[in-house]
């Protein structure tokens, strides 16, 4: 609604676009994708400590219950991140779940591919996630339970669909990030999850090729903070 009143006072009317007010749109989304690469932001973290100490599994921690807690964790941080864009991220705004020049189909539980908008895609991802956390046979609460064989590749199915939202919130909603101040919780919260699943092997190489740019200027970012070459 908010939108739309600014829109009918700037006069604003769809169907009356001229091709330079398109050009104009469409230097918007690229400017908007490649916001998250200014070296301005890169930097920004909300804690100056190694993660890479941070995703290392302490001792005498089974490595399960360690890749759990951690899980429920990023499950927990990444929706209440996408819960603070959610406004702005619609299905006008945002007709496919995608990031940068890669586009998310949602796959269901018969192996079914279907096209979906950035919010509906959250929305499945979210329920699924929660179903899978939930499940006592995948996290066994009573003793002398071990986990099931199916574990791990539900965690990797979580992590993986919560990557999609991250980088999705990236390469559409870096500017209202920036706006709640929040680039520096994004820029941790994404460092941390990755270097998770690179420690333990829980995404593939080809899946996290989607934000390789933003990865390394993140990366690089870090060490000239931290002042090293």
């Amino acid at each position: 609604m908010v939108f739309q009143a600014v829109g009918k006072l700037l006069g604003y009317r769809k169907q009356g676009k001229s091709l330079k007010d398109r050009n104009r749109e469409r230097r918007g989304a690229m400017d908007e994708e490649r916001l998250c690469l200014d070296p301005r932001f890169t930097s920004a973290r909300v804690l100056d400590t190694d993660l890479l100490m941070l995703v290392a599994l302490p001792k005498g921690v089974n490595a399960d219950e360690w890749l759990a807690s951690n899980v429920l964790s990023f499950y927990n941080h990444v929706i209440l991140l996408y819960d603070c864009v959610s406004e702005f991220c619609t299905n006008s705004s945002c007709p496919t779940m995608k990031a940068w020049n890669s586009t998310f189909q949602w796959m269901d539980e018969k192996g079914r591919r279907r096209k979906c908008s950035a919010p509906q895609y959250a929305d499945f991802a979210a329920s699924v996630a929660h179903k899978l956390l939930s499940s006592e046979d995948l996290f066994p609460t009573k003793e002398n339970r071990d986990f099931s064989l199916t574990f791990r590749p539900a965690m990797q199915k979580i992590l993986r669909l919560l990557f999609h939202l991250l980088v999705h919130i990236y390469s559409s909603h870096f500017r209202v990030v920036l706006g709640l101040e929040l680039h520096p919780h994004l820029n941790t919260l994404y460092l941390h999850l990755l270097l998770f699943c690179a420690e333990f092997r829980l995404l593939e190489v080809a899946e996290m090729a989607v934000s390789e740019e933003l990865t390394t200027a993140l990366l690089q970012a870090g060490r000239r903070s931290s002042g090293m070459s």
